[in-house]
C-alpha cells in the first residue's frame, strides 16, 4: 500500500467513526483502541468532527435528513428501522461531505513553526520539501494527498520544494498566493509589499486582490507585489537575497524603507524613523544582520542620521 493510500484509508476510517457518533451507535472500546492504533488518528477525527459541527455543514446534513425523511402521515417505523436509516443517511451524507476536495483539506492536520528574532531555522516536511524560516517568521503548514499548502503569517522563508506533479504546493500571504510544482525560491513579508525571488523552476506569482492575471517568474528572477499589483519579473545578478541565512544584508541602491522590515526579524526592538522622508535614502553595502544597532549607526555615519536605542526601540532621527 502506497503512503497515499494508506493516508486515504485512514481518513476513510476517521469519516466512518465520525459517522458512528452522530448516529450515537458507538463501541467505546473499540473506539478507544482504533485512535490508539497510530499516531495522528485523535487529530485527524478531532478535525473532521469540528467539520461536521461547523453550521454551514449541519445545515446541509438537516436538509438532506428532511428531504429524506418520510411523509408524516406514514405510520411509524419499527425502531430498529429508523436506526438503520439513520445511519445509512448519516453515512451517505458524510461520504459525500467528505468526498468534497476543500473539505478534505480543511481536516488535513496543519502543522506550525515560528522563530524569534535574529534565529534561523531549517525544517524538513513530510514530503520532502525543506523550508528555511528568518527571523520572527511564523507559518502554518498543511501537506494533503492532494496537495500541499503554506499560509506565511510573518517574516521571511527559503522553499526547497520536493517536485510531485500530483500536488501543488502553494503559499500564501495576506495578498499573494506563489503555486509550484518543485522549485526553489524565496518569499518575504516587507511591510507593504510581498517580494519573490526565484532560484529554480518557474512560480505562478498572484494576487489576492485578482487586479491583474498571475504572473510567471522564472528561474534567476525576482518580483515584488506593492499595492496589489505585481511587477514585471527582473533578472538577478546574484542571489543576495538569501544571504539572511549566512546572517548577513547584501543592500544594492536599496531604501532605507526596504533595509527596515529586513532588519526587524532580527531585533525584537521597533525601528522608527522621526521623519518618514528619511525612509526614502537610498544605501548600498553589506551589513551583519545580527548586529542591528551597528548596522543601523553605520548606515547613519554614511548617510546623515543619528540612532537612540531605548528600551523597546532603535529611533532615527535626521542630523
Amino acid at each position: 500500500m502506497t503512503r497515499q493510500e494508506a493516508q486515504r484509508q485512514e481518513e476513510e476510517e476517521a469519516a466512518l467513526w465520525v459517522a458512528r457518533h452522530l448516529d450515537k451507535a458507538v463501541d467505546v472500546t473499540a473506539f478507544h483502541q482504533w485512535l490508539a492504533g497510530r499516531d495522528g488518528r485523535r487529530e485527524l477525527f478531532d478535525a473532521l468532527w469540528a467539520t461536521c459541527m461547523d453550521v454551514a455543514v449541519t445545515d446541509a446534513l438537516r436538509a438532506k435528513d428532511q428531504a429524506a425523511a418520510p411523509p408524516k402521515a406514514a405510520p411509524p417505523r419499527p425502531v430498529y428501522r429508523r436506526v438503520a436509516f439513520a445511519a445509512a443517511a448519516g453515512l451517505a451524507a458524510l461520504a459525500a461531505i467528505w468526498a468534497w476536495p476543500e473539505l478534505r483539506f480543511a481536516v488535513t492536520p496543519e502543522q506550525t513553526f515560528a522563530t524569534s528574532a535574529g534565529e534561523v531555522r531549517s525544517i524538513a516536511l513530510s514530503d520532502g520539501t525543506a523550508l528555511f524560516l528568518n527571523g520572527n517568521t511564523r507559518v502554518r503548514v498543511k501537506i494533503g494527498s492532494g496537495r500541499r499548502e503554506v499560509q506565511l503569517a510573518a517574516g521571511e522563508a527559503l522553499f526547497d520544494v520536493r517536485h510531485d506533479p500530483q500536488r501543488p504546493f502553494t503559499v500564501v500571504t495576506d495578498d499573494a498566493r506563489v503555486t509550484v510544482l518543485g522549485t526553489r525560491f524565496d518569499l518575504a513579508l516587507n511591510d507593504a509589499r510581498v517580494d519573490l525571488e526565484v532560484e529554480r523552476g518557474l512560480v505562478r506569482f498572484a494576487s489576492t486582490s485578482e487586479r491583474q492575471s498571475a504572473v510567471l517568474v522564472p528561474a534567476r528572477h525576482g518580483a515584488a507585489l506593492i499595492n496589489g499589483r505585481i511587477g514585471s519579473p527582473v533578472a538577478l545578478k546574484d542571489s543576495a537575497a538569501t544571504e539572511w541565512r549566512t546572517g548577513w544584508l547584501q543592500a544594492a541602491d536599496m531604501t532605507l524603507g526596504d533595509i527596515v522590515p529586513r532588519l526587524q526579524r532580527w531585533t525584537d526592538k521597533d525601528i522608527i524613523a522621526e521623519d518618514p522622508r528619511l525612509l526614502r535614502t537610498r544605501a548600498a553595502g553589506r551589513f551583519r544582520l545580527s548586529e542591528p544597532r551597528i548596522l543601523l549607526e553605520s548606515l547613519g555615519d554614511l548617510y546623515g542620521f543619528s540612532v537612540e536605542e531605548t528600551g523597546s526601540a532603535f529611533i532615527l532621527r535626521k542630523r
